[in-house]
Protein backbone atom coordinates (compact mmCIF):
# COMPACT_ATOMS: atom_id res chain seq x y z
CA UNK A 1 0.00 0.00 0.00
CA UNK A 2 2.84 2.41 0.84
CA UNK A 3 4.50 1.67 -2.52
CA UNK A 4 1.23 2.42 -4.31
CA UNK A 5 0.71 5.69 -2.41
CA UNK A 6 4.24 6.90 -3.11
CA UNK A 7 3.85 6.15 -6.80
CA UNK A 8 0.56 8.04 -7.04
CA UNK A 9 1.97 10.99 -5.08
CA UNK A 10 4.92 11.23 -7.47
CA UNK A 11 2.74 11.26 -10.58
CA UNK A 12 0.20 13.69 -9.16
CA UNK A 13 2.91 16.10 -8.00
CA UNK A 14 4.39 16.31 -11.49
CA UNK A 15 0.99 16.86 -13.06
CA UNK A 16 -0.15 19.35 -10.44
CA UNK A 17 -0.60 21.85 -13.29
CA UNK A 18 -3.69 19.86 -14.22
CA UNK A 19 -5.51 21.51 -11.34
CA UNK A 20 -3.89 24.93 -11.72
CA UNK A 21 -5.49 27.75 -13.67
CA UNK A 22 -3.10 30.57 -12.76
CA UNK A 23 -1.43 32.75 -15.36
CA UNK A 24 1.94 31.49 -14.17
CA UNK A 25 0.99 27.93 -15.04
CA UNK A 26 -0.29 28.97 -18.45
CA UNK A 27 2.94 30.73 -19.35
CA UNK A 28 5.43 28.23 -17.93
CA UNK A 29 8.49 27.71 -20.06
CA UNK A 30 9.59 24.41 -21.53
CA UNK A 31 12.23 22.29 -19.86
CA UNK A 32 15.44 22.61 -21.93
CA UNK A 33 16.01 19.72 -24.34
CA UNK A 34 19.79 20.10 -24.63
CA UNK A 35 20.27 16.95 -22.51
CA UNK A 36 18.31 14.78 -24.94
CA UNK A 37 17.94 12.17 -26.24
CA UNK A 38 18.29 9.90 -23.21
CA UNK A 39 17.96 6.11 -23.23
CA UNK A 40 17.50 3.85 -20.19
CA UNK A 41 17.51 0.07 -19.86
CA UNK A 42 15.66 -1.71 -17.05
CA UNK A 43 14.16 -5.02 -15.95
CA UNK A 44 10.39 -5.09 -15.34
CA UNK A 45 8.98 -7.38 -12.63
CA UNK A 46 5.30 -8.28 -12.39
CA UNK A 47 3.87 -7.90 -8.87
CA UNK A 48 0.35 -9.31 -9.27
CA UNK A 49 -2.06 -10.97 -11.67
CA UNK A 50 -0.86 -12.95 -14.68
CA UNK A 51 2.55 -11.24 -14.60
CA UNK A 52 3.29 -12.00 -10.93
CA UNK A 53 6.83 -13.34 -10.60
CA UNK A 54 7.65 -12.80 -14.27
CA UNK A 55 10.29 -10.42 -15.62
CA UNK A 56 11.40 -8.96 -18.93
CA UNK A 57 13.75 -6.28 -20.23
CA UNK A 58 12.56 -2.85 -21.34
CA UNK A 59 14.14 0.20 -22.95
CA UNK A 60 12.91 3.74 -22.26
CA UNK A 61 13.88 6.45 -24.71
CA UNK A 62 13.20 10.17 -24.10
CA UNK A 63 13.47 12.56 -27.07
CA UNK A 64 11.70 15.72 -25.79
CA UNK A 65 10.37 17.26 -22.58
CA UNK A 66 6.77 18.44 -22.35
CA UNK A 67 6.46 22.11 -21.38
CA UNK A 68 4.29 23.56 -18.59
CA UNK A 69 2.10 25.17 -21.25
CA UNK A 70 1.54 21.85 -22.99
CA UNK A 71 0.64 20.17 -19.70
CA UNK A 72 -1.80 22.98 -18.95
CA UNK A 73 -3.39 22.52 -22.38
CA UNK A 74 -3.80 18.79 -21.78
CA UNK A 75 -5.36 19.64 -18.41
CA UNK A 76 -7.92 21.89 -20.01
CA UNK A 77 -8.85 19.14 -22.47
CA UNK A 78 -9.17 16.59 -19.65
CA UNK A 79 -11.47 18.91 -17.71
CA UNK A 80 -13.66 19.81 -20.66
CA UNK A 81 -13.63 16.58 -22.66
CA UNK A 82 -12.84 13.92 -20.06
CA UNK A 83 -10.48 10.98 -20.69
CA UNK A 84 -11.73 10.49 -24.25
CA UNK A 85 -10.88 14.11 -25.02
CA UNK A 86 -7.40 13.68 -23.58
CA UNK A 87 -6.86 10.52 -25.63
CA UNK A 88 -7.76 12.46 -28.77
CA UNK A 89 -5.42 15.34 -27.84
CA UNK A 90 -2.53 13.03 -27.06
CA UNK A 91 -3.03 11.25 -30.37
CA UNK A 92 -2.54 14.55 -32.19
CA UNK A 93 0.60 15.54 -30.23
CA UNK A 94 4.19 14.74 -31.04
CA UNK A 95 6.00 11.66 -29.81
CA UNK A 96 8.37 12.53 -26.94
CA UNK A 97 9.73 9.07 -26.24
CA UNK A 98 9.11 5.36 -26.41
CA UNK A 99 9.01 2.34 -24.11
CA UNK A 100 9.98 -0.93 -25.78
CA UNK A 101 9.97 -4.40 -24.20
CA UNK A 102 12.90 -6.46 -25.47
CA UNK A 103 12.12 -7.73 -28.96
CA UNK A 104 9.15 -5.40 -29.55
CA UNK A 105 8.67 -1.97 -31.14
CA UNK A 106 6.83 -0.76 -28.04
CA UNK A 107 4.62 2.28 -27.46
CA UNK A 108 5.19 5.97 -28.13
CA UNK A 109 4.80 8.38 -25.21
CA UNK A 110 3.14 11.80 -25.56
CA UNK A 111 4.05 13.47 -22.24
CA UNK A 112 7.51 13.45 -20.62
CA UNK A 113 8.32 15.51 -17.52
CA UNK A 114 11.58 15.92 -15.62
CA UNK A 115 11.40 16.66 -11.89
CA UNK A 116 14.59 17.44 -9.90
CA UNK A 117 14.85 15.85 -6.45
CA UNK A 118 17.21 16.20 -3.50
CA UNK A 119 20.90 15.31 -3.77
CA UNK A 120 21.11 15.55 -7.53
CA UNK A 121 18.44 12.90 -8.03
CA UNK A 122 15.73 13.25 -10.69
CA UNK A 123 12.39 11.73 -11.57
CA UNK A 124 11.17 11.19 -15.12
CA UNK A 125 7.42 10.75 -15.57
CA UNK A 126 5.99 9.71 -18.95
CA UNK A 127 2.34 9.32 -19.98
CA UNK A 128 0.67 8.07 -23.14
CA UNK A 129 -2.67 6.95 -24.50
CA UNK A 130 -2.68 3.19 -24.96
CA UNK A 131 -4.18 1.40 -27.97
CA UNK A 132 -7.48 -0.36 -27.24
CA UNK A 133 -7.48 -3.87 -28.70
CA UNK A 134 -10.24 -5.11 -31.00
CA UNK A 135 -11.27 -7.63 -28.33
CA UNK A 136 -11.68 -4.90 -25.71
CA UNK A 137 -13.77 -2.76 -28.03
CA UNK A 138 -15.90 -5.62 -29.37
CA UNK A 139 -16.62 -7.10 -25.95
CA UNK A 140 -17.01 -3.71 -24.22
CA UNK A 141 -14.71 -4.81 -21.41
CA UNK A 142 -14.18 -2.55 -18.37
CA UNK A 143 -10.52 -2.13 -19.38
CA UNK A 144 -11.65 0.24 -22.16
CA UNK A 145 -12.03 2.94 -19.50
CA UNK A 146 -8.34 2.58 -18.57
CA UNK A 147 -6.86 4.36 -21.56
CA UNK A 148 -3.42 5.48 -20.39
CA UNK A 149 0.02 4.12 -19.60
CA UNK A 150 2.44 5.74 -17.11
CA UNK A 151 6.18 5.25 -16.47
CA UNK A 152 8.09 6.72 -13.52
CA UNK A 153 11.90 6.54 -13.29
CA UNK A 154 13.67 7.44 -10.02
CA UNK A 155 17.28 8.23 -10.92
CA UNK A 156 20.43 9.12 -9.02
CA UNK A 157 22.99 11.64 -10.25
CA UNK A 158 24.59 8.96 -12.46
CA UNK A 159 21.32 8.04 -14.19
CA UNK A 160 20.80 4.77 -12.33
CA UNK A 161 17.90 3.75 -10.12
CA UNK A 162 14.46 2.15 -10.02
CA UNK A 163 11.05 2.81 -11.48
CA UNK A 164 7.43 1.88 -12.04
CA UNK A 165 5.47 0.88 -15.13
CA UNK A 166 1.66 1.10 -15.00
CA UNK A 167 0.49 -0.01 -18.46
CA UNK A 168 -3.29 0.27 -17.95
CA UNK A 169 -4.51 3.36 -16.03
CA UNK A 170 -7.46 5.70 -15.73
CA UNK A 171 -6.84 9.47 -15.41
CA UNK A 172 -9.77 11.73 -14.57
CA UNK A 173 -11.09 14.52 -12.38
CA UNK A 174 -13.50 13.41 -9.68
CA UNK A 175 -16.63 15.25 -8.51
CA UNK A 176 -14.47 17.34 -6.15
CA UNK A 177 -12.38 18.52 -9.12
CA UNK A 178 -9.41 16.46 -7.86
CA UNK A 179 -7.15 14.56 -10.23
CA UNK A 180 -7.34 10.78 -9.81
CA UNK A 181 -5.15 8.02 -11.22
CA UNK A 182 -6.35 4.42 -10.94
CA UNK A 183 -4.71 1.17 -12.06
CA UNK A 184 -6.70 -1.56 -13.76
CA UNK A 185 -6.93 -4.55 -11.46
CA UNK A 186 -3.28 -4.96 -10.47
CA UNK A 187 -0.21 -3.25 -9.07
CA UNK A 188 2.14 -1.43 -11.46
CA UNK A 189 5.17 -3.39 -12.63
CA UNK A 190 8.36 -2.70 -10.70
CA UNK A 191 11.36 -1.50 -12.72
CA UNK A 192 14.76 -2.53 -11.32
CA UNK A 193 18.35 -2.12 -12.50
CA UNK A 194 17.46 1.10 -14.31
CA UNK A 195 20.59 2.50 -15.94
CA UNK A 196 21.29 5.18 -18.49
CA UNK A 197 22.78 3.96 -21.73
CA UNK A 198 25.70 6.02 -22.98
Amino acid sequence: MRFQQLWLTTVLSVFSLYACSSVAAQTGSATPNSDLPQTYAATAFGQSGALAGKSFGVTVNVTAWTSDQEVHNFAAVLKSGGPNGLVSALGKSQEVGRLSPTGFVGSAFRIARLKPAAGGETKIIMVTDRPISFGEAYNSTRSRDYQFGIVVLNLDKDGNGTGTLAPVCKIKFNKKDELEIENYGQKPLRLANVRQMK
